[in-house]
This record gives C-alpha cells, sequence and structure tokens, in this order.
C-alpha cells in the first residue's frame, strides 16, 4: 500500500509537468503577432542587465487583431528580458529608436506567449550574432 502511493506521489509531477509541456506546445501554435515595445529602466539595483519592454499601441499594427482592434487588455504591462551587459548598449540603442518587436503566439481568450523579440524585423539572437 505504501508503495502504490510513494508510486502515485512521484508520478504526479511528471503528469503534471507534461500536461503543462503539452499546452505550451499548444499555445505556441496560435497566430504570431509583432506589438511594437518601448523600453524603460525600472532603476531597480536587484534588476541586474535585464531589459523591460512595455508595448507601444500606439506604434503597433492592429489590423493583424480581430476587427482590427489591439487587444490590450489581454497583453502584460511589461515584459523583462536578460541581456549580457556588453550587449545592452547596442540593444537599447534599438529599442529607443523604435526598431523592436515582440512577437507573440496568440489567439483571443488565451494568454499571449513571447515568442521572439525582434530587432530591426530578425530575431534578437541574429541581431546579436551580427553585432559581435
Amino acid at each position: 500500500m505504501k508503495n502504490k502511493i510513494l508510486i502515485s506521489l512521484l508520478l504526479l509531477p511528471i503528469v503534471v509537468l507534461a500536461l503543462c509541456m503539452l499546452r505550451l506546445n499548444y499555445m505556441s501554435n496560435f497566430e504570431k503577432v509583432e506589438v511594437a515595445v518601448q523600453g524603460y529602466d525600472p532603476k531597480d539595483f536587484f534588476s541586474g542587465y535585464y531589459m523591460n519592454l512595455r508595448p507601444d499601441w500606439e506604434h503597433t499594427d492592429c489590423t493583424q487583431f480581430a476587427d482590427s482592434v489591439c487587444p490590450k487588455h489581454n497583453f502584460n504591462d511589461t515584459y523583462t528580458f536578460y541581456i549580457k551587459r556588453e550587449q545592452s548598449d547596442k540593444l537599447t540603442q534599438k529599442v529607443n529608436a523604435g526598431m523592436a518587436k515582440l512577437q507573440f503566439s496568440y489567439s483571443a481568450g488565451f494568454e499571449p506567449i513571447v515568442t521572439d523579440l525582434l530587432v530591426d524585423g530578425q530575431s534578437f539572437m541574429e541581431f546579436i550574432e551580427e553585432e559581435k
């Protein structure tokens, strides 16, 4: 009896994790949308080299959403990215110049999932590789 309880307790986290991964995989296949962003500095000593980004709805193409209306209420107020110190200046310049967008996997009724940070139309990782 104790073995069955122990096995059940050990399997429960695995099952929950598998269900979470399946849900995330399902949601990541939604329509891709791009939202313009603005950077800001929270003046937080403990934040390290994190870039905080706010959706910039005034510069976002809302025609990519249903009824050509930006669903602002479905998105968070801020999104945070960790960046290395040597990359922070160039990336900050691009964000401040309005050349950055967050790419989301989005479907109405579901929480949007960030899939990439686009800089000058290319993936953040590609931008970093080119800057090396």
